[in-house]
């Protein structure tokens, strides 16, 4: 026979962990939501901290360097790559990376992108839910992916690509692409789109500075700046530097048979021959209306003469022509300076390599002359 209150304590004690059980759910799901808030927290301290580092690089180098530091934090376990979109326009290369080498690319096809073919971002979290770009491996292992084209001011400029990303694997099931990877990269391709689009402006407002506009080569200012710089490199190092200032002769005459356009034909050839004897260290300037020098670093004043005669002799083999008309023959005369023998100051280097160059003129023309060594 059962007890008194038998069925009741029974009822009581079912409840009683019914209660328990949903206390305890109740607990977890406000753990969750606790640890996805502080992810959330997180996210948003390192998206700003990134941020704050994009808006104050000043070249597109450190600008990548700070995707790869925080690129790890904001993806844990993903991998990562920054693409920027060659000069040519038809493919990027990588220019940052993070997570498995092995799965990242060194240069993609423009056109394998579904992201950078329709300028909007492009999500994948397994081969069922979307067409794959064809950068990307034919295997789940490397899914789920996300392509983010970077845009600034209308400007297509590169790419964002994730694969392995845990959270777009967790997304709901309802299949929408709204999750905190796709948005999380949204708000970093923005970041970094805006800060690659002002370096760019930025590196070409000061091209255009140091630039001479009609020959492209650096003008007198930047040529100023650069000599006193290596002069204290080479003070430290104990090297030689060289110098070469050479003059086109008869210009005027040029000028005022065949006028300015021919004029500025004939300092865009020479221009262009300059470029073509000088080494990536060299610096080749446009100091003046006919007037160029150039800064050898490394150089003693042999190799620099060497050059300079070179340089003469594809000058006096050049043949121009202006609307059909032959310019006639073109020579130019140079003087070499070096430090530092014949001078250990900028001011003291173009003394020397002006009065050499006065020599070549008196001496004839068409000629190089180096400045005397000392006794």
């Amino acid at each position: 026979m059962a007890k008194p209150g038998g069925d009741q304590a029974y009822n009581d004690g079912q409840s009683a962990k019914l209660q328990i059980q949903a206390s305890e759910e109740q607990v977890l799901g406000l753990l969750d939501e606790i640890y996805e808030f502080e992810q959330f927290r997180r996210e948003q301290l390192t998206l700003r901290k990134l941020c704050s580092y994009l808006k104050s690089a000043l070249t597109t180098l450190e600008a990548h360097a700070a995707l790869e530091c925080f690129g790890p934090q904001l993806w844990p376990e993903a991998t990562g790559a920054v693409y920027l979109l060659h000069a040519t326009g038809d493919h990027l290369e990588r220019a940052a990376s993070w997570g498995d080498a092995s799965i990242n690319r060194q240069s993609l096809a423009r056109q394998d992108c579904w992201a950078m073919r329709r300028m909007q971002p492009h999500c994948i979290r397994d081969t069922g839910s979307g067409l794959l770009c064809g950068h990307i491996a034919q295997s789940s292992g490397t899914l789920p992916s996300i392509c983010v084209p970077l845009i600034a001011q209308g400007q297509l400029l590169g790419l964002l690509h994730l694969q392995r990303l845990k959270n777009v694997s967790n997304a709901s099931q309802d299949g929408s692409s709204a999750d905190l990877g796709l948005a999380l990269a949204a708000a970093v391709v923005e970041d970094l789109s805006l800060a690659l689009a002002n370096i760019r402006m930025r590196e070409y407002l000061r091209e255009q500075s140091i630039r001479d506009s009609l020959t492209g080569l650096f003008n007198r200012r930047y040529m100023d700046e650069y000599l006193i710089q290596e002069l204290g490199r080479a003070q430290r190092a104990k090297r030689q530097i060289s110098i070469v200032e050479m003059d086109i002769d008869h210009f005027k005459r040029i000028n005022d048979t065949f006028g300015h356009s021919a004029g500025d034909t004939v300092l865009k050839e020479v221009s262009s021959i300059l470029r073509a004897h000088v080494r990536d260290s060299d610096v080749a300037s446009r100091i003046g209306g006919e007037e160029f020098l150039l800064i050898l670093a490394e150089s003693p004043l042999r190799f620099a003469a060497q050059r300079a005669e070179d340089i003469r002799g594809a000058i006096h083999e050049m043949s121009l022509e202006y609307e059909d008309v032959s310019l006639g023959q073109i020579t130019a005369s140079f003087g070499a300076a070096a430090y530092p023998d014949n001078g250990r100051t900028a001011d003291a280097l173009f003394r020397a390599v002006d009065e050499a160059l006065y020599s070549a003129k008196h001496a004839g023309r068409n000629r190089v002359v180096s400045a005397p060594l000392p006794a």
